[in-house]
């Protein structure tokens, strides 16, 4: 009787461990993969290229608000910025929008 019982038991642990194990590790993969998509999520494509616009336009945006009304500073700000964004753009949007 005592064998029986014990043969009960270890029957018992092995089907507990066979269930339980495979949900177990599903559930910490599906914790992982969770964090992975809400990791870049926060890191578009989009977003790399905008910060990079910004950050190539922030001195000449900071010249250009600056610079005095019809000076030769406010020319040379405006001539770099539309070189970086590679057109005509209205400069005092696109240096808000910037900074």
């Amino acid at each position: 009787m005592d064998i029986k019982l014990n043969i009960e038991n270890i029957t018992r642990s092995v089907v507990v461990l066979a269930v339980g194990l495979p949900l177990t590790l599903s559930l910490s993969n599906l914790a992982s993969v969770t964090a992975n998509i809400a990791e870049k999520a926060g890191s578009s494509p989009t977003s790399s290229v905008t910060d990079q616009l910004k950050t190539d336009l922030g001195e000449a945006c900071i010249r250009y608000m600056l610079a005095e009304s019809d000076s030769k500073l406010e020319r040379e700000s405006q001539n770099e910025i539309e070189e970086i964004v590679g057109g005509p753009v209205n400069h005092t949007q696109t240096c808000k929008w910037a900074l």
